[in-house]
């Protein structure tokens, strides 16, 4: 029992330093294209199909100011489109502009590069189990 705090530290400082690299690797994929890792969660949140601010959030887990704040900005500069929203007319549904998918896809390549590189080191079946085991932290945090 007395081992379970400095586990749960541990844990916390190395999951930390990879947050850490994983947004600094990001900004190397996206600072070419003019884009910074905050606005590439909240296109990549909403290439698949429209979600209002509060859905990209939960999705990113990210607070739904932050989306609010970067969406505001992907409006002004085209990349990103409010949509009226059925279910709730005081929070519209964000879609990516051909502009923002434009975008998105020019950091296909070099994150495609990226992930190789990171299965390769650890191999297909490893980091699938690493997915999963992450997948599973999530569900208990929440």
């Amino acid at each position: 029992m007395a081992d379970e705090p400095q586990l749960g530290a541990e844990l916390a400082q190395k999951i930390f330093r990879v947050n850490g690299q994983m947004l600094a690797a990001g900004e190397q994929l996206t600072g070419p294209v003019g884009l910074t890792v905050a606005r590439w969660q909240v296109l990549g949140a909403v290439l698949r199909r429209p979600l209002n601010a509060s859905g990209i959030a939960r999705e990113m887990g990210i607070s739904r100011q932050a989306v609010q704040r970067v969406a505001n900005r992907l409006i002004d500069d085209g990349l990103l489109q409010a949509l009226p929203n059925p279910a709730h007319n005081r929070s519209p549904l964000l879609s990516a502009t051909d502009a923002g998918v434009a975008a998105v896809r020019k950091i296909a390549p070099q994150q495609a590069d990226f992930s190789i590189r990171l299965v390769e080191a650890f191999g297909n079946e490893r980091f699938r189990q690493l997915i999963d085991d992450l997948a599973a932290f999530s569900e208990v945090l929440d």
